[in-house]
């Protein structure tokens, strides 16, 4: 029987997680999103981060494997979900130009955290990159949001939060440094204690202020009786990131890598392949349904610039 900690471990509670800190809780206020409109959209968004999650299993699987230098199952795995998952958000009615970027964003972020993982050595530059690209899975179903209730994404809606979700990444490893560290999970503070010792904190804090900063430059093009409400719940995300950081850990020593299980390999690909399909395949009954009732809906426009650009 999986314990309540094992349970909150699984792909789907995460992904439950996730929809309800930053979807429910951020994107939907933010965004002015319809009560009535949540309820339609929330299920669809929660199937959505499962299978990011799966794919993210991949991954974690192959940190020490070179993906894109060893072609192995997974590789091959990997391409077929990407294939899978935009006919699924196609039909579904939750493909724009702005869901198209996040896709490539989020296959950018695979393969910049496989390199860097697989060579075993990551530089302030490799962290921050990460930094800003791991919430790509947050700011995907956020385009979804849009898509779904057939509305363009404004550009300076969707980059008025960028610095936030990579202020919120920051935040979530800074409050898991030590599990992370543990576990030898790549952790932007734990990176920027090995480059920097004690200098660490305020090497990151300063960093912090610059992502900070630029959100409070972007947070002025709102209307002013929308900032004092957006300011409040975008800083609940990032709270732990501009509080005092956690004092530097030695991580344990890395024992020698086990021989590879092949029975568990494969039980694990299947397992990933098989929670894979289930959630496809719920997303695809959905989009059968929702096709014969949903009305045209608005193309989005090219948007040249994105995220951290001014």
């Amino acid at each position: 029987m999986n314990s309540p900690a094992g349970l909150t471990s699984t792909p789907l509670a995460k992904a439950a997680g996730i929809v309800r800190d930053y979807v429910v809780r951020t994107y939907y206020v933010v965004d002015e999103v319809p009560r009535a409109q949540r309820l339609r959209l929330t299920p669809l968004l929660l199937g959505v981060e499962y299978l990011v999650y799966r794919v993210d299993s991949l991954a974690e699987r192959n940190a020490a494997v070179d993906l894109d230098a060893v072609r192995n199952s997974d590789y091959d795995a990997f391409h077929t979900y990407k294939r899978a998952f935009e006919k699924v958000l196609r039909a579904l009615g939750a493909w724009s130009e702005d869901v198209a970027f996040q896709v490539e964003e989020a296959e950018r972020f695979v393969r910049l955290e496989n390199a860097t993982t697989s060579r075993g050595t990551v530089t302030r530059e490799d962290a921050l990159a990460l930094a800003e690209l791991r919430p790509t899975d947050v700011r995907l179903l956020r385009a979804m949001t849009f898509a779904l209730r057939g509305r363009p994404m404004d550009p300076a809606a969707r980059d008025l939060l960028w610095p936030v979700e990579v202020l919120a990444d920051i935040a979530n490893d800074l409050r898991h440094y030590e599990q992370d560290v543990s576990s030898g999970t790549l952790n932007v503070y734990a990176v920027f204690v090995d480059l920097f010792g004690d200098a660490a904190a305020g090497e990151l804090r300063r960093e912090v202020d610059r992502y900070e900063a630029m959100f409070h430059e972007r947070l002025r093009a709102l209307p002013p009786g929308r900032r004092a409400r957006t300011a409040e719940v975008c800083r609940r995300r990032y709270a732990a990131a501009v509080r005092p950081y956690p004092a530097a850990v030695t991580p344990p020593p890395v024992p020698a890598p086990p021989p590879p299980d092949r029975s568990a390999g494969g039980r694990l690909r299947t397992g990933a392949a098989v929670g894979a399909a289930l959630a496809l395949g719920a997303l695809a009954a959905l989009a059968r349904g929702r096709a014969r009732r949903l009305p045209p809906r608005m193309s989005a426009p090219v948007h040249p610039t994105r995220g951290h650009t001014v």
